[in-house]
């Protein structure tokens, strides 16, 4: 195995060092994601612009990750921030309806009830999952978006579950140390990457995929 030299293990170009860059640009790009998300409003644009730079950037090696990063955020904040406010207003409203029955109701009804609605707030989790990386990719009007992150959560039941499981793990280990938040984004982007590409694939349109999809410039 040839270590030395440029094209070697610990060479220029060599594995270790792509690795290495890799990491690199996948810790950058999440805490990228928290600075811009600190306005709260832009939680959406950031979301978007990190799934776009994490698949292009880190899993295609296209590209220098920050620029492309900002590119996204810049080109997709009006529809992305849209998008993020939807999401945040259902999930208020669910949640407040959650906190009105646990204090007003009884019984195995009111259970059902509070269920219901933890499930809607879950479910509205899940659709954001889709529905940001789709932005990311598709060039799609905003109802569009939400109908089909809707479908994906039904129709690809098993990658919704991985996408649950990624979050919830990733949230337990934050909880238990908070100073992970710092790391965790970037790399939570790049997992769940790993099933929504798989998803996302399958909707690429047949053809001229240029008037459809949002290319590299």
């Amino acid at each position: 195995m040839k270590l030395g030299g440029e094209d070697g293990v610990f060479g220029f170009n060599g594995a270790f060092t792509r690795v290495c860059s890799k990491v690199f640009d996948t810790l950058l790009l999440g805490f990228l994601w928290i600075l811009c998300s600190l306005p709260l409003v832009t939680v959406g644009a950031s979301s978007t612009a990190l799934y776009y730079a994490v698949v292009k950037c880190v899993k295609n090696d296209n590209g220098y990750a920050p620029s492309e990063f900002f590119r996204s955020f810049r080109q997709n904040l009006k529809q992305a921030t849209v998008l993020w406010v939807i999401f945040a207003v259902l999930s208020f409203i669910a949640q407040l309806n959650v906190g009105i029955l646990m204090a007003k109701t009884e019984g195995i009804l009111g259970l059902l009830f509070v269920g219901f609605y933890i499930a809607i707030c879950i479910y509205l989790v899940l659709m954001a999952c889709y529905a940001f990386p789709a932005l990311s990719r598709f060039d799609m009007g905003t109802g569009w978006i939400l109908k089909i992150s809707i479908y994906m959560g039904i129709r690809y039941f098993l990658t919704s579950i991985a996408l649950l499981l990624i979050l919830f793990c990733f949230g337990a280990i934050i909880w238990k140390l908070p100073m992970l938040m710092f790391f965790a984004p970037g790399p939570a982007a790049f997992l769940m990457s790993e099933f929504l590409e798989r998803v996302l694939k399958k909707h690429e349109p047949e053809k001229e995929p240029e008037e459809t999809e949002k290319e590299a410039q």
